[in-house]
């Protein structure tokens, strides 16, 4: 991951639109304090669904990431049985492919845009 920075609510300007996902992950060297980054400078996004951004969090944002060209997309949807982590992957015509789901219990190593084991469950809020 050393050549990764995960960033918590920063800006990213997609054509004239302003987005903010709840976790950026931004290239090293990508400008450190701007408010604002370049879809060039991001590798992943990460949404967290709530009541209120549930529609823009599963159908207006991934349509922008995707169009920027931001390799990969998570959604983490909230559940009874726990969270679910949705990991989408190479964006095309404005769409991304659904690369799996992870759901409460299980862990898997992902490895976009680095390694990383992903195990909703031991994820607290």
């Amino acid at each position: 991951m050393s050549s990764w920075r995960p960033v918590r609510e920063i800006g990213i300007q997609i054509g004239d639109s302003l987005v903010i996902p709840d976790v950026t992950v931004l290239a090293l060297g990508s400008p450190g304090e701007a408010m604002w980054a370049k879809p060039e400078h991001v590798a992943l996004v990460v949404e967290v669904e709530s009541k209120g951004s549930r529609r823009h969090d599963r159908f207006t944002k991934p349509v922008l990431y995707a169009e920027a060209g931001i390799a990969s997309y998570w959604r983490i949807e909230r559940t009874e049985a726990g969270p679910v982590a949705h990991v989408y992957e190479q964006p095309s015509g404005g769409h991304y492919r659904q690369h799996r789901a992870i759901n409460p219990g299980e862990s898997r190593l992902i490895e976009l845009p680095y390694p990383v084991q992903v195990a909703p469950a031991t994820w607290v809020g």
